[in-house]
């Protein structure tokens, strides 16, 4: 299985889900926003306080009270942090980006650069009781700093000083907005938003129309394609996500949730549909799948994408 598809098959619940939302599918904003005082991550790292600094350094643990999954996060010294979360088999995963910090504020800083082109602002403290608390909540590169943790903002406990990633997890390594496919973007958005319409189906048995409905903190629009929620007259049935190109030579796609039923019990299925030629309109509606199938079927001139 490619990064991605692995990527994907662990949002099984809204809090992982939100993390990997950062850290996959930040997406190449057509603006993007920044602070103007604020140094580069690779640039300033240096210059924290070492009391602050230390304090961070080590592997932080917290439960997802959803799914009572465990989420781990290390901050090593060369200033790299590893987000490690639960895979769908058991196993974990441990995703590194470049981290700075700033204690001079209130709340601190802390700047995670996903991508050298793409850093996310978030702040942070240190609790009385030893606690690190993060701020996750519409946090996406490109858009501002928030100014207040929110009642879902993420409390960790140090568990230990290490800050090395255990030999049996993988690490799997961001890719760079220079080696992002035409292809890798919109798959990447339109399994991003499908998943969530998933996990949005479960909890509110209907499906979304909109991105704050879904909690997401993304874009609808890069520098190659402009993206589309389309629900169906029925919300509880199906949806779609529409990717139009901006380029001619680019190919269209859209992706689907339906709800279905598999040996007697009801489920989500997803898939995406690709243009066989470059198009500028996306595919029609994908066929749902048929009586305990699980796969979708895409219309004549496009075809399902792995």
């Amino acid at each position: 299985m490619n990064p991605v598809s692995l990527l994907f098959t662990l949002c099984r619940s809204r809090l992982i889900f939100v993390l990997f939302a950062l850290l996959v599918c930040s997406g190449v904003p057509s603006q993007a926003q920044s602070e103007p005082d604020n140094p580069s991550p690779a640039s300033e790292m240096r210059s924290q306080p070492d009391v602050i600094t230390q304090q961070l350094i080590g592997e932080w643990q917290a439960t997802d009270p959803a799914s009572g999954e465990s989420i781990q996060l290390i901050f090593a010294s060369d200033n790299q942090l590893f987000f490690i979360l639960p895979a769908q088999d058991g196993s974990a995963v441990a995703i590194p980006v470049e981290y700075q910090i700033q204690t001079a504020t209130q709340p601190m800083h802390l700047d995670m650069a996903l991508t050298p082109d793409e850093i996310a602002l978030t702040i942070f403290e240190l609790t009385p009781e030893g606690k690190l608390r993060l701020e996750f909540k519409d946090v996406t590169p490109g858009q501002p700093r928030p100014t207040a943790f929110s009642d879902t903002a993420l409390l960790l406990a140090k568990t230990s000083d290490d800050t090395t990633v255990p030999e049996d997890i993988s690490v799997i390594e961001l890719e760079t907005s220079a080696n992002r496919s035409s292809q890798a973007i919109p798959m990447q958005y339109i399994s991003l938003l499908n998943r969530a319409q998933q996990v949005y189906y479960l909890e509110n048995r209907q499906f979304a129309n909109t991105l704050e409905q879904l909690e997401i903190a993304t874009n609808l629009e890069t520098s190659l394609y402009t993206y589309q929620i389309m629900p169906s007259g029925d919300r509880a049935e199906s949806v779609a996500i529409t990717a139009y190109p901006k380029d001619e030579g680019l190919p269209s796609y859209i992706g689907a949730v339906f709800v279905t039923t598999v040996d007697g019990f009801e489920t989500t299925v997803s898939g995406i549909c690709q243009s066989e030629q470059p198009a500028t309109s996306p595919p029609p509606m994908p066929i749902p799948p048929s009586a305990d199938s699980t796969e979708i079927q895409c219309p004549a001139g496009s075809r399902l994408l792995p």
